[in-house]
């Protein structure tokens, strides 16, 4: 058997690899879904996305005999190292076959180019940072692989522990039969409290007003997540770019924002699991994968769907009008799934540390399905 020999990726036939090494380490997990290849492209391209003309993103690709058997990115974020000046790079898509070899080669290749751009640690997994896909499968790998998240086999995490890395941080994902779903507590108070209370507007996206209610989705986002762990504000063109990704694959209603006065407080948003559809189509949009797509999330309607975030705007956390706004949106939630046939909701992620989010989804009840690990370590 010959050594593993881990090249830079960045031009088309390095990204076809960079594809080809997924598949191949992701082959034996049935639970995976292979990411849209178009996607994936547009996501390394410098001339598409934003994020690579404001970042530093190297991904590599490990060869052994000719074959593509793994692969990770690097990734610089500077509006990471503006906000937290900690000296770390992330790593992220990282895809390997179950082989040490493969692993060493590969972390030790991102890790060499993270210290040659003067970073004293590496942190992931991130696609490409905490907006993004975020951290490694450690539990329920039986769980379906749900949209936007991550999926790996065990193995991932014993070469991940074995090369150094610590657990920096759990997030954990929720499960909720709709059929099963009540809004409780404080939650239920504040839903009914709505005729009673504040007077709250909530509005819901439109395909005739996505581009510019996505603004003020963004805008929520970045104002509501300021304080979470690592997180750092999602520039207008980077929310352009993935805007032009989402929209063919979510329900713009079921996108809603609360409001009070005029201003914005709270948004909650809601998706179809779109890999439902992407099971079988390999990656691949065309001659019939995108119909297929289409059809799966707009004409037969999705089982599963997923709920990314429910927040507040930090001036109105701790406040009733908050309650308010967030139970009504939690309470409109599941009033779409139920009307669109979902019979699963899945919460993802949030923070192990967030036992107020994690405590009230638990009362719907839902149950803890998942569990993604961010890892970190000094180089």
């Amino acid at each position: 058997m010959s050594a593993v020999r881990v090249v830079p990726a960045g031009d088309p036939s390095g990204i076809a690899a960079f594809i080809e090494a997924g598949r191949r380490a992701q082959a034996a997990n049935p639970r995976w879904v292979e990411p849209l290849h178009h996607e994936l492209r547009l996501i390394f391209s410098a001339r598409r996305a934003p994020f690579l003309r404001e970042n530093i993103v190297q991904p590599f690709v490990a060869f052994r005999d000719g074959e593509p058997v793994g692969r990770i990115v690097a990734t610089i974020a500077k509006a990471h190292l503006k906000k937290f000046d900690d000296g770390f790079g992330f790593f992220g898509f990282l895809d390997a076959i179950d082989d040490p070899e493969v692993f060493d080669a590969l972390f030790g290749s991102a890790e060499q180019f993270l210290r040659a751009n003067g970073m004293r640690g590496a942190r992931g997994p991130f696609s490409l940072t905490v907006n993004h896909e975020s951290g490694l499968l450690v539990e329920g790998f039986d769980e379906p692989h749900v949209v936007r998240t991550n999926h790996a086999a065990p193995h991932y995490a014993g070469h991940v522990d074995r090369l150094g890395y610590r657990k920096a941080m759990d997030l954990v994902a929720y499960a909720c039969r709709v059929a099963d779903a009540k809004l409780p507590g404080r939650l239920g108070r504040a839903a009914a409290a709505r005729r009673l209370g504040p007077k709250l507007d909530f509005q819901r996206l439109t395909y005739r007003t996505w581009g510019r209610d996505f603004r003020r989705v963004l805008a929520l986002y970045n104002d509501a997540w300021a304080d979470n762990a690592w997180a750092t504000p999602v520039s207008d063109a980077e929310a352009k770019f993935i805007a032009g990704l989402t929209l063919p694959v979510c329900k713009p209603r079921w996108i809603q924002i609360a409001s009070h006065k005029g201003e914005d407080i709270a948004v909650a948003v809601h998706i179809p699991d779109a890999n439902e559809a992407l099971a079988g189509l390999h990656g691949k949009l065309f001659p019939f994968g995108l119909a297929r797509l289409l059809w799966s999330i707009h004409a037969r309607g999705a089982r599963r769907s997923r709920v990314p975030m429910v927040g507040v705007a930090r001036k109105w956390r701790n406040t009733r009008i908050g309650a308010v706004a967030v139970g009504g949106l939690c309470a409109r939630t599941i009033e779409d799934a139920r009307a669109a046939g979902v019979e699963e909701i899945e919460y993802s992620w949030m923070l192990e540390s967030n036992t107020e989010a994690i405590n009230g989804v638990r009362g719907l009840p839902a149950r803890r399905t998942r569990t993604f690990r961010i890892y970190e370590k000094t180089i």
